[in-house]
């Protein structure tokens, strides 16, 4: 009886564990078009709305969207209402080659709580002629937060992505009754196809990885500045970090620049870096080398800035070569050496 008795509380715990740890992923995200059918020329909204039951503080929302350019614009997208304030860098964007809505928003004030808030708004114009059911669908959903649709809070210290699965897509039913296209009708362009020289595994052969990666901070950020060869097949950089060597746990998308900050980050503590590039089919070159850093400890990284001992060394006041300062520049440069060396380089792919 006792043993039927453990093993029935046994079952119990687990249950509500299980409860517990789905009602902590409980999030979703939604699509809600002001109509269901459109004919040519007319303009809808699609709302997109976050729901989130257990009042989670949600500090970023990303939503990327993918539609038929063939058949839809996107016009434009009304963030004015989101309570998600700031907009991620190279996100909030319309790609009408790629059929793509580039939406990135968070808050770092406390996050967003509401049990249903929304993110944005997007605008949509009908370009196809006949009859067609069109779907509007979300893009590139991982279950980390590293993919472009996530609901993203911070735990112990890192985002994490709350959506547990897919969100669902709409469709949109175009000029009901007008009849199909004929099929003399040309097939819309189809979209180019990666080259042939693929690694496999999302690495593009012939782009040059990124090199020479630096690091400085500050409190709370980490700057980052990279060179990379001139290449016209780059679409823009991948900076991945964590706080284990050779192990990234996010990932920040730019532009096709040579430097990002990134901040959020937590004073006195060491995280590592590495950058890749990518093209215009998300493939990415192998990783830069690797950089660690303790934030708010400038001299910590192992590839400063140029110019940082520069800096540092224009604070000390003229003294004789000889004395106490002369004692404390071999200690400093001593010193110096053994945090230059902290962290360690990354295996190159």
């Amino acid at each position: 009886m006792k043993t039927a008795l453990k093993q029935l509380a046994i079952l119990t715990l687990l249950f509500l564990g299980i409860s517990i740890a789905y009602a902590a992923s409980d999030a979703t995200l939604e699509l809600r078009p002001s109509v269901t059918e459109a004919k040519t020329g007319d303009e809808f909204t699609v709302d997109i709305v976050l729901k989130n039951p257990s009042q989670q503080s949600v500090i970023s929302a990303r939503s990327w969207l993918t539609y038929d350019s063939s058949r839809l614009e996107a016009v434009n997208i009304d963030s004015s209402a989101s309570s998600f304030t700031l907009s991620a860098p190279g996100e909030d964007q319309v790609s009408h080659g790629e059929g793509r809505v580039k939406i990135g928003r968070s808050n770092i004030a406390g996050g967003v709580k509401e049990t249903e808030t929304k993110v944005a708004v997007v605008r949509f114009k009908v370009l196809e002629s006949y009859e067609f059911t069109t779907t509007i669908s979300f893009y590139d959903y991982q279950v980390s937060e590293l993919g472009h649709t996530s609901v993203n809070i911070i735990d112990q210290g890192f985002p994490a992505n709350i959506l547990s699965k897919a969100p669902d897509s709409i469709q949109i039913k175009l000029n009901s009754g007008a009849g199909s296209a004929p099929t003399t009708q040309p097939e819309p362009t189809p979209q180019p196809t990666p080259p042939t020289t693929d690694l496999g595994g999302g690495f593009a052969v012939d782009m040059a990885r990124p090199v020479n990666l630096k690091a400085n901070t500050g409190s709370g950020y980490v700057d980052l500045m990279w060179q990379a060869e001139v290449d016209a097949a780059r679409t823009g950089f991948n900076v991945y970090y964590g706080k284990q060597s050779g192990t990234y746990t996010r990932r920040r998308t730019v532009d096709n620049v040579g430097s990002v900050r990134i901040d959020n980050l937590m004073n006195n503590e060491a995280y590592y870096f590495a950058v890749t590039a990518y093209d215009q089919y998300n493939r990415e070159s192998d990783y830069s080398n690797e950089v660690g850093i303790i934030v708010n400890q400038p001299l910590s990284s192992t590839s400063p800035f140029e110019g940082l001992l520069s800096q540092v060394s224009a604070r000390i006041p003229s003294q004789p070569q000889n004395g106490p300062l002369a004692g404390w520049l071999v200690f400093s440069a001593a010193g110096l050496a053994g945090t230059l060396v902290f962290g360690r380089k990354k295996n190159q792919k």
